[in-house]
């Protein structure tokens, strides 16, 4: 009886121990996606990257050019009817945001801390540098596929997001984040999908952006690794 009750006692220890055992901390999540993508080594021999795609809004058909060198420059341009209609940049301290309409909007300091973390080469990458802090808050399904939720907050506390990563791959499929716009704060979710092999670099093909009521699917054309990125490219006026 004394064995059967000290069992009894023991099993919501063991559960307890059990979960802890199959739950991998937020470090090694980051570390198998970012194996998963190409590994350290060869990650660290990519110095910018160009990738353009192809949308549609509002009927109208879309290109949009994205450029990133590391660690955190990049620029984000959106081209309709042969018209520059969206362009964002970042030279990795500020980042200036207009459109054809004019009305361009400089951000820095704090207001532009996440957009210069998640808009890196390699975010991951440089996060324990950032002093971006990382927690796994359990599993979620995303794409009827089970997912780490990993929750990521910036040193000061100021700012967080979240991301999924796919349990079996490694692979990053989801990220939720919190954006401001003109009509206050607006929830951002991003899947990225069908990712290929770009010369040792594993790149989604696809992706599937939405905030509030929007929803935009994005073809992924070409991937350019180490192919002629300037820092001239990055000029924040």
């Amino acid at each position: 009886m004394k064995k059967l009750i000290l069992t009894l006692l023991m099993l919501p220890a063991l559960s307890l121990w059990a979960f802890g055992q199959t739950t991998p901390a937020a470090d090694e999540v980051i570390a198998k996606y970012l194996t998963a993508i190409g590994g350290k080594d060869f990650l660290a021999t990519v110095d910018n990257l160009t990738v353009q795609m192809s949308t549609e809004m509002q009927g109208n058909p879309m290109v949009i050019t994205l450029k990133q060198k590391a660690p955190n420059k990049y620029s984000r341009v959106m081209i309709a009817n042969g018209m520059e209609v969206f362009k964002m940049t970042s030279d990795g301290t500020k980042i200036a945001m207009g459109g054809m309409r004019g009305g361009n909007q400089v951000l820095e300091g704090k207001d532009a801390q996440q957009a210069l973390i998640q808009g890196s080469l390699f975010p991951e990458l440089h996060f324990a540098e950032q002093g971006v802090k990382s927690t796994v808050e359990g599993t979620e399904k995303v794409g009827g596929k089970d997912a780490y939720k990993v929750k990521h907050t910036t040193a000061d506390g100021a700012v967080s997001w979240t991301d999924y990563y796919d349990v079996a791959s490694g692979l990053k499929v989801q990220s939720v984040a919190t954006q401001k716009s003109p009509r206050g704060e607006v929830e951002q979710t991003m899947q990225y999908g069908d990712y290929k092999d770009f010369k040792g670099l594993k790149y989604p093909s696809s992706f599937s952006q939405g905030m509030g009521q929007m929803q935009m699917q994005i073809a992924v054309d070409k991937v350019k690794i180490n192919d002629g990125v300037k820092d001239s490219d990055f000029v924040v006026k």
